[in-house]
């Protein structure tokens, strides 16, 4: 396996994201109970997600996300890979114009994560 090249650390994150919304050549779709959307690693910079639906790259997803206990925020991603394995779909992103005080609490969720690996 390659070397890392990315510039922000990543860590495991698992939560369920609900009523997402994909744009997608101009057209937005708001997906519900049927359509799952998981979230897999997170650093500052991006997200990993996994579905039980195909969201095409250079498609853009807009969600609420709550980290620990932090108030949920809006986040919008636009998705620069993606990839079918085992009967799901994955993609991954980079978020677009987060404000400070939501970097923040991905920074810290990221440093208390990283800590536990450590111990």
């Amino acid at each position: 396996m390659g070397e890392e090249r990315r510039k922000y650390k990543r860590v495991r994150l698992e939560c369920e994201i609900l009523y997402p919304s994909v744009i997608y050549n101009n057209e937005k779709r708001t997906f519900c109970d049927n359509c799952k959307l998981y979230t897999v690693d997170i650093s500052e910079a991006g997200i990993a997600l996994k579905s039980n639906f195909f969201i095409p790259k250079d498609a853009f997803v807009s969600f609420f996300l709550r980290i620990d206990d932090y108030l949920p925020f809006k986040a919008l991603v636009k998705v620069r890979w993606n990839k079918n394995l085992n009967g799901y779909f994955y993609c991954g992103g980079e978020f677009i114009a987060l404000n400070l005080e939501d970097i923040h609490k991905i920074r810290t969720y990221i440093l208390k994560q990283d800590n536990k690996t450590e111990v």
